[in-house]
């Protein structure tokens, strides 16, 4: 029988490697989700304020309201419509960055029970990928 040319696997060491790149992962996605988050505030102020200064040159009276609504009317609503825009872009913005920081957290916590039960890994090894040293 011929012996095999390959070197004996080296089990700690893929393990460590796997759980790395699975905490690396958990890591940008909960990241991911703190830009969502800023981002999507920051679109909602945004257009809140473009909406606001561009009230004037691009709010001109309607003339197939001017029957129903005068024009500071028209100029209300349009000025309501763009806050409230404003603020769903932002809740919008808001929760799917809350859903990612979420999922980044589940993927956390659920490699550091498949940490914790590895039998390829020492106290030390588990503590230092954890990072609870």
């Amino acid at each position: 029988m011929a012996t095999s040319a390959t070197a004996p696997i080296d089990q700690n060491a893929k393990a460590i490697s796997r759980y790395q790149h699975g905490y690396r992962l958990a890591r940008t996605i909960g990241g991911l989700g703190h830009v969502c988050q800023v981002v999507g505030l920051l679109s909602g102020i945004m257009a809140v304020l473009f909406g606001v200064m561009g009230s004037e040159t691009l709010m001109r009276p309607n003339p197939t309201m001017i029957g129903l609504a005068n024009y500071q009317t028209q100029h209300n609503v349009y000025l309501i419509s763009i806050i409230f825009l404003g603020a769903l872009v932002a809740f919008a913005g808001w929760v799917i960055g809350v859903v990612l920081g979420g999922a980044g957290q589940y993927l956390n916590a659920t490699l550091d029970t498949a940490v914790n039960g590895s039998p390829f890994l020492s106290n030390t090894q588990r503590a230092q990928l954890m990072r609870l040293e």
